[in-house]
């Protein structure tokens, strides 16, 4: 009838076993956001824990200057950055089968030269 503290003891470790998996995790998150914020250098696109998207244009210490439209230049605290934006920048490749511009065989959507221009009949004047 003495089973109660066996139970007691298995549910304080497995109690204690969860809150230092919770800090760990916290401790990790809070890591890697200030090896982030501290990797910060001008020319990287960020956005603030306001929301506010800028580029960084100079880092001195804590303070960091970004420019949120050209020629508008703001300071915030290092830790106001929330993470660095990548912009997608992959190049545009042509489809495979495409044709190079200027070939025959695509889509002419040049404008007629001149009033009476028949576009149907290769640019000709109409009789």
């Amino acid at each position: 009838m003495g089973g109660g503290g066996g139970s007691q003891l298995i549910f304080l470790v497995l109690m204690i076993a969860l809150l230092v998996f919770m800090f760990s995790r916290t401790r990790k998150q809070q890591r890697a956001q200030l090896e982030m914020q501290a990797g910060v250098g001008p020319g990287a696109e960020v956005m603030t824990t306001s929301g506010t998207y800028g580029t960084v244009v100079e880092v001195e210490g804590d303070v960091v200057t970004l420019e949120i439209a050209p020629g508008v230049r703001t300071r915030w605290a290092r830790r106001a950055v929330a993470r660095v934006v990548t912009p997608f920048a992959a190049p545009l490749e042509p489809a495979p089968g495409a044709t190079a511009a200027g070939a025959t065989g695509g889509l002419d959507l040049s404008k007629p030269s001149a009033e009476g221009d028949d576009p149907a009949n290769g640019g000709a004047q109409r009789p």
